[in-house]
This record gives C-alpha cells, structure tokens and sequence, in this order.
C-alpha cells in the first residue's frame, strides 16, 4: 500500500525545507519523488539515489533546483541549482 504524503514547503533562507507526513523511509522516497514532481508541476532532468544521500533535479520555469534526502539527518529540502 502506497502512503498518502502530504507535504509543505517553507522557505528558510537559501533553501526551501520540506515536511512530509509521513516522513517517507528510505525506501519510499521515489513514490514521494512521483507525487512531488506531479503536483508541483515541474520537469524531471535527473535522479541519483545514492547510499547516504537521494537527489533529484527538476525544472521549474527558467530555473533548476535539486530536490535532497539525506540518510544520516533524515532531512529532504530544496535549493536552487542555477
């Protein structure tokens, strides 16, 4: 069964932290990734799911931003990439 994410985005400065609920397990973060690209509406350019860290660039109107989840802190926020 899939889980039903919810999240929210907050600007912090330079980057843009976000909050999910549930908080997707490791294994889970590309349904996360699938429900996140299609609500905001945005282009996928790449994914790396790494051992300690999963990153996704994406496309939002003129500019790219890389979608992070890092193991160790258990932490997923966004910053620009040019």
């Amino acid at each position: 069964m899939k889980p039903d994410f919810k999240y929210q985005l907050i600007n912090d400065n330079d980057i843009i932290r976000v909050c999910v609920d549930p908080k997707p397990d490791w294994d889970e973060f590309e349904q996360f990734v699938d429900l996140f690209l299609k609500n905001e509406g945005v282009i996928l350019i790449a994914q790396d799911l790494g051992m300690d860290r999963h990153q996704v660039r994406y496309r939002k109107e003129e500019k790219q931003f890389i979608l992070q989840y890092e193991h160790y802190t258990d932490s997923i926020w966004i910053e620009q990439d040019f």
